[in-house]
């Protein structure tokens, strides 16, 4: 007997129970999922202070104690090829660490604020990806809570990667304009577009993944896409006096 069959079963104060539990199964599943994307943040967070530290610590001694060796020993051919390449190691570990550190949790988002991360990384990826990049930032965009910057700039970036795997875009539109609602984000690209719309939401984890994100946030989430004309991405979010960050 199907579940169908079963459900056909059920008077309507059962139904009407059903549909409580299984709501209340999702505003529970809801708060799990928004608790664990905030818990794997703060411990990326954690992890990049510690690879900074660390690190720092073990990279710039040793880049310090081969310059004092290169002073006194950087003319003899017996020591010169090997210090150079020495040299070179140590600058490709400082350089890889200031990567996986960025991408764990990047700096210009604490130091400088959203607009100056998102426009790192925009023009960053974009060049590696030979795609034009076009920004529009609103004048004054006041500091946001750490958990909404982030929350936005995982948006982008998630946004970001998924057209440089998938569109076959040739540029990039990125917008955020502060309202007197709330922040306004689009993504917008001139590439191939999304087939089939509904099982992009349904099954691709990267739209799912952004979805509940916008979700846990309190904003809207829409996609807007046509075939061989590209997708925009645009997202909405309220903002209170407590998702600011005090002056």
């Amino acid at each position: 007997m199907g579940s169908s069959d079963n459900l056909d079963k059920l008077n309507d104060a059962q139904l009407r129970v059903l549909v409580g539990e299984l709501r209340a199964e999702n505003t529970s599943l809801a708060s799990l999922s928004d608790f664990l994307q905030a818990e794997g943040e703060r411990e990326k967070a954690a992890l990049a202070r510690e690879l900074h530290d660390s690190l720092g610590g073990i990279l710039t001694p040793a880049k310090m104690d081969l310059a004092w060796l290169e002073s006194r020993l950087g003319n003899d051919p017996q020591y010169a090829d090997r210090m150079s390449r020495l040299n070179t190691l140590i600058d490709d570990g400082i350089d890889l660490k200031r990567r996986i550190i960025e991408k764990l949790r990047p700096s210009l988002l604490d130091h400088l604020g959203l607009a100056s991360a998102l426009q790192w990384h925009a023009e960053d990826a974009c060049r590696a990806a030979h795609i034009d990049c076009r920004l529009t930032f609103s004048a004054k965009l006041e500091r946001l809570s750490p958990d909404l910057e982030i929350a936005l700039f995982r948006l982008v970036q998630e946004s970001i990667t998924n057209i440089v795997k998938h569109a076959h875009a040739k540029s990039v539109d990125l917008a955020l304009e502060r309202t007197t609602e709330g922040l306004r984000l689009s993504v917008a690209d001139d590439g191939v577009g999304i087939a089939d719309l509904e099982r992009a939401r349904n099954l691709a984890r990267g739209m799912a993944g952004m979805m509940r994100r916008v979700r846990s946030i309190g904003g809207t989430f829409d996609v807007v896409t046509h075939p061989n004309q590209g997708t925009r991405i645009e997202v909405f979010v309220p903002l209170t006096m407590n998702e600011k960050v005090p002056g």
